[in-house]
Parts: structure tokens; C-alpha cells; sequence
């Protein structure tokens, strides 16, 4: 009778130990899985990663990925010289959107050298990821400023000036009057697009003949916006022009005026620097294209890491370029 209860706790044991070991590799597939794939100047794999004197991690969440993909291949083209290998990581989850920190705390388990981070207005409060000698791994900022945040550098647009600039294409683009539809995300609720709006707007205040909508996209599918944007254009009489500030919005809007047959009567300015983007402008589609040069972003970020893990100092602000493409849709 002992030897069966032995027995029978011995078996118990073994099977707590055996869920033990099966939940731990569900668990590490699951984390896995919330990354999207790997990519750097090699073979794509981890080890290439580390064969090289020095690893960069581009990071940002998984809406910003087309943005993120452009600084990335700027970074890349600068790794060889640097003896890096460059990876872009950008969070992916069927069931939740992976913050800004389990980003850079996974930066911190590949044990990078130099980081290029993608932050959003929201972010805050960050814990800056450490390497083996528990000291802060260098990092640079794109996307929003935080000034309490340790970041060697911040490379961004102005804003202000972006908005008065974007102003001044829309005045050029339909006269001193005429109608235009502005799309804008409320999930851009950053100081970056409040400046980007003041400016716009402050420089639009000269011409009230000139009459914008502003039409919002709450967080919803791409279906629904776009069905959003359509009854837009069909409703809207002697509608000239369509403003976008996103890139995302800059695709819906060229997809939603070819289903509705608009091209050539509907202008559009764009706003970003996407192979999409450009494609739709070389197609005519996208009659004016506003981008900050992203993968001089990429470029100028690797500089600023370099001057630091080289000479131990680096820029605090750097200005990216503003390019405007001009000739499309027409």
C-alpha cells in the first residue's frame, strides 16, 4: 500500500513537472510571436546578427512598420561601414498592440549596442533598457520629443513649419477659394500633429474662402474608413481636394479615388515616404507628395550612435529634411 501511494506521487510530480515544461515553451512561443519577422543586412538570422562588432535595433510598434521599414533601410546602408548589423523589430499581436516598453525590453534580452526607437505622444515614463554591464544601452529617438526621457539624440521635423508649409501647398494646389477634405487620425493626438494642425490651420486663417473639412478616423478597421472616406466623396459637391497627414490615410485616399473613378477631378495631397506612396504619385493618382526624407533619418540616426559609441558624444536635436514631390494627378 506505500509502495502505491509513492507510486502514485511520483506520477503526480512527474506530470506537474511535465505542464511546467510544456506552459514554459508555450510561453516562449507565445513572446516569439509577438515580434514581427527578423530582418538584417545578412541572412535574416540571429547569429549573422552577432558576427559583427556592433548591433543596432530600429524598434516601434507595428502600425508605424512602413514608416520604421524606410529609417531602417537608411540605417542599413550605413551598417557595413560601421561594422554593424542592423535589425528592425516592430511589435505584431493578433490580440494586443505591444508597447513602446516590451520593445525596448527585448532590445535589452538581444543585449543591442545603439537603439533607434520610434515613439508616440503616449509614451512615457519609459525604463530604458540596460546591457550586461547593467549601464543604459544608447539610444536615439524618433517620432516624439521627450525631453525627460536620457536619449542621446532626438531627429525629428518641425512641425510648426511642416503645418505652415502643407498650408501653403493646399492654398497653391486650389486657388484663393475652393473645397478640401483634411483627413486626420485621432490617434495622432501627439504634440507633433497638434503643431502640425496650428501651423496649418494658422496659415489656412488668411483665406477663409477657402472651405476645409476636417474629417477624423477613429481606431476601426481599413474597411471602415474607407467606406467613411467614400460616402465623404460622393456626398461632397464641387469637392476639390483631399489633405492627408498619414501615411496610412495617404493610401486610403488614393485606393478610395480609384474605386470611385475620381482620378484627374479629385487632387490629393499626400503625406509620406513609402514605396506605396511614391508609387501612387508616379502614378498620378497622388497629385503632390509631403515627406520628411525617412531613410535619411535612418542614416543620420547610425551617425549620431557612432559619435557617441565612438567619441562619446552625440547631437541632442537634429533636423530631418522635408521633401515635396510635385506633378502627379495631373
Amino acid at each position: 500500500m506505500e509502495d502505491m501511494k509513492k507510486v502514485g506521487a511520483d506520477l503526480v510530480r512527474r506530470t506537474i513537472e511535465f505542464l511546467l515544461l510544456a506552459a514554459i515553451v508555450v510561453l516562449t512561443v507565445f513572446l516569439a510571436a509577438q515580434f514581427a519577422t527578423f530582418q538584417n543586412e545578412d541572412s535574416g538570422s540571429q547569429t549573422a546578427l552577432r558576427e559583427r562588432r556592433w548591433n543596432i535595433i530600429v524598434l516601434g510598434k507595428s502600425d508605424r512598420r512602413a514608416y520604421l521599414e524606410q529609417v531602417f533601410l537608411g540605417a542599413k546602408s550605413l551598417a557595413k561601414a560601421n561594422d554593424a548589423a542592423v535589425g528592425l523589430y516592430t511589435g505584431t499581436s493578433d490580440t494586443q498592440d505591444i508597447s513602446t516598453q516590451a520593445l525596448l525590453n527585448y532590445a535589452s534580452y538581444l543585449q543591442a549596442d545603439g537603439i533607434i526607437v520610434y515613439l508616440e505622444g503616449l509614451d512615457s515614463n519609459l525604463e530604458i533598457p540596460l546591457n550586461k554591464q547593467a549601464k543604459p544601452i544608447p539610444m536615439v529617438t524618433i517620432g516624439t520629443y521627450h525631453p525627460n526621457l536620457p536619449q542621446l539624440s532626438y531627429i525629428g521635423a518641425n512641425y510648426s513649419e511642416l503645418g505652415k508649409i502643407t498650408g501653403k501647398e493646399i492654398i497653391e494646389q486650389i486657388g484663393q477659394s475652393g473645397k478640401a477634405i483634411l483627413l486626420e487620425s485621432s490617434g495622432q493626438n501627439d504634440a507633433n500633429n497638434s503643431n502640425l494642425m496650428a501651423g496649418l490651420l494658422g496659415t489656412l486663417a488668411s483665406h477663409p474662402e477657402i472651405s476645409v473639412k476636417t474629417l477624423q478616423f477613429e481606431k476601426a478597421s481599413s474597411f471602415s474608413k474607407e467606406d467613411n472616406l467614400r460616402q465623404q466623396l460622393v456626398s461632397e459637391e464641387g469637392l476639390e481636394l483631399i489633405v492627408s497627414l498619414t501615411e496610412q490615410n495617404t493610401i486610403l485616399a488614393a485606393q478610395s479615388i480609384r474605386d470611385l473613378n475620381l482620378s484627374g477631378k479629385v487632387k490629393i495631397i499626400g503625406f509620406g515616404d513609402s514605396d506605396d506612396c511614391r508609387s501612387d504619385f508616379e502614378k498620378k493618382i497622388v497629385t503632390e507628395l509631403i515627406s520628411v526624407k525617412t531613410q535619411d533619418i535612418g542614416k543620420r540616426a547610425m551617425t549620431e550612435l557612432f559619435e557617441y559609441l565612438e567619441n562619446g558624444y552625440a547631437n541632442s536635436f537634429v533636423s530631418a529634411e522635408v521633401e515635396i514631390l510635385k506633378g502627379g494627378g495631373e
